[in-house]
C-alpha cells in the first residue's frame, strides 16, 4: 500500500503543492509560503515556531561570515561591517532566542529528573 493514501487528504494537499513548487526559481512570496505551509504542518506551537524562524534568521545572516573556523562574534563583526541593519536585528533577537532555548532545556532537564525520581518510586 502506498503510504501516500494513509495521510490525511489535507495533508496530500499541502505535501502536493510543496513538491509542485520549483524552489530553483521561486521568488520571496513563494517561499514564504512554502514555510508558512511547513509551519503549519507541525504540531509546534507559536512559541516554538518563532524560536524555528529566530535561529533561521540569525542562521542565514551569519552563514557567509561564518566560514574558516570564524567565531561566532567575528561572524557578527563582519555583518555589522556588510549590513549594520541586519547585525541590528541579529543583535536584538540573539538574547531571546537564547534564553528560550535555556528555558527549554531546563524544563526538559527538570521533567527528566522527576520521571527519574517517579521511577525509583
Amino acid at each position: 500500500m502506498n503510504a501516500r493514501h494513509l495521510l490525511p487528504s489535507g495533508e496530500r494537499s499541502v505535501r502536493r503543492r510543496l513538491l509542485a513548487i520549483d524552489f530553483a526559481t521561486a521568488d520571496i512570496a513563494t517561499v514564504g509560503e512554502a514555510i508558512s505551509m511547513i509551519l503549519e504542518e507541525t504540531s509546534l506551537g507559536t512559541d516554538d515556531r518563532v524560536q524555528v524562524l529566530g535561529n533561521a534568521l540569525v542562521m542565514e545572516a551569519l552563514r557567509p561570515f561564518w566560514i574558516d573556523g570564524r567565531s561566532p562574534g567575528e561572524a557578527h563583526r563582519m555583518l555589522r561591517g556588510a549590513d549594520p541593519e541586519l547585525a541590528d536585528a541579529v543583535e536584538a533577537l540573539a538574547p531571546m532566542l537564547l534564553s528560550r532555548a535555556e528555558a527549554r532545556d531546563t524544563a526538559e532537564r527538570a521533567v527528566a529528573e522527576a520521571e527519574a525520581l517517579l521511577g525509583a518510586i
